[in-house]
């Protein structure tokens, strides 16, 4: 339901907080029973991150100026940022000691990237003017897409909760005019950046995008008077993210120096790259689309990264909300022209049909792109 903008009260606030909780516990149950014991997806990556996290509690702790210098791969320098360094949860690493301890903590981490996806897609719906109940829809599809399921073992890939989390509260500063809740969505912003580069990245070029476009229509409409409160708020926030960048991305460039081959080639983004058909691919786990799907997904390598079914009533229902009367027509383009770019540029590029895919050109043209898959 859309119409006249009911701001999200205390009450809602907190009851929908407790929902994402139980949710998210019930969606990956029974995790919760075993939490120390049990790890999510597989032995692979999740064990890495375990300790990922851990170590970044005894960084912070004993040696704070040299974070990326851990004690993987020793006597190599600048080993953290050999991945995704999830510094964004290293505070979580201060808490216990021990290999039960550090999966505790991970799958903590896990069942919290799932609420916090549900929770920050709820409010960044509500701020775009839409009812609870549809905001609970956004929140379930955005959290517990199927696709979602196949990357379960990637700790930095399902934490992306502080993305709509950071447009949300970053809207509402500017709606409401207030400074620091636009830095404080700036903030949130900086902590998903935290966490890795394989989200912070777009998401770096996404605000840069939305800058781009603000600054053009406050030129098209004769330069209006800003407010200034907001202009600080805009510039200490968009500091305060490029000045994180710059200090987190430096082990990272000196790595790329270091090993040229870290780089993604072409030939093996091509083999993670696929057709329109990968948006009919659902993870084997799952219980409705698993067995459905199982004739597309048996005939493809690299699965995890080919799987990108959404589920077909969010689809439906995202098709009738571009229908519907109930909002602004240029929110329905908008938001109908986001879902194309993002999709088309979700399947990659394939190097032998020859087309001029619009990831390629990403990949070619904007800087550090090939250093992510």
């Amino acid at each position: 339901m859309a119409g006249t903008r009911l701001e999200v009260s205390a009450r809602e606030l907190l009851l929908v907080a407790l929902g994402a909780i139980v949710a998210s516990v019930v969606m990956n149950w029974p995790l919760v029973l075993n939490l120390g014991e049990d790890v999510p997806k597989d032995l692979g990556d999740p064990l890495v991150q375990a300790w990922q996290v851990g170590w970044g509690g005894h960084a912070l702790t004993h040696q704070p100026l040299d974070f990326f210098q851990s004690n993987q791969f020793w006597p190599l320098a600048d080993t953290l940022a050999f991945s995704d360094a999830l510094i964004g949860y290293a505070p979580a690493g201060l808490i216990g000691s021990g290999s039960e301890a550090a999966i505790a903590r991970y799958d903590v981490l896990f069942l919290f990237a799932y609420a916090l996806a549900f929770l920050g897609a709820y409010l960044l719906a509500r701020e775009l003017g839409v009812g609870p109940p549809g905001a609970f829809v956004a929140g379930a599809a955005f959290a517990f897409a199927p696709f979602r399921l196949e990357q379960d073992g990637h700790m930095h890939v399902i934490s992306s909760g502080g993305i709509p989390l950071a447009f949300a509260i970053g809207l509402r500063g500017y709606r409401l005019r207030r400074p620091w809740v636009v830095v404080a969505g700036f903030a949130v912003a900086t902590w998903q950046l935290l966490i890795g580069f394989s989200l912070g990245l777009p998401l770096a070029y996404l605000l840069g995008a939305l800058a781009l476009f603000a600054a053009i229509v406050w030129l098209r409409r004769g330069r209006p008077a800003l407010d200034r409160r907001l202009v600080i708020a805009t510039a200490v926030g968009a500091a305060l993210f490029i000045a994180t960048a710059a200090v987190i991305s430096r082990p990272y460039m000196r790595v790329a120096d270091e090993y040229p081959e870290a780089t993604r080639g072409p030939a093996e983004v091509d083999t993670y790259s696929g057709g329109p058909q990968l948006f009919l691919v659902a993870p084997d786990e799952n219980l409705v689309w698993g067995k459905a799907t199982e004739a597309i997904r048996d005939g493809l390598a690299n699965v995890p990264e080919k799987t990108l079914f959404p589920g077909l009533l969010i689809v439906a229902l995202a098709i009738a909300g571009m229908w519907s009367s109930s909002y602004p027509r240029w929110l329905r383009i908008a938001l109908g022209a986001g879902v194309v770019i993002v999709s088309v540029l979700a399947l990659g590029f394939q190097q032998r049909d020859g087309l001029l895919w619009p990831y390629r050109v990403i990949y070619e043209v904007l800087p550090w792109w090939q250093g992510i898959r």
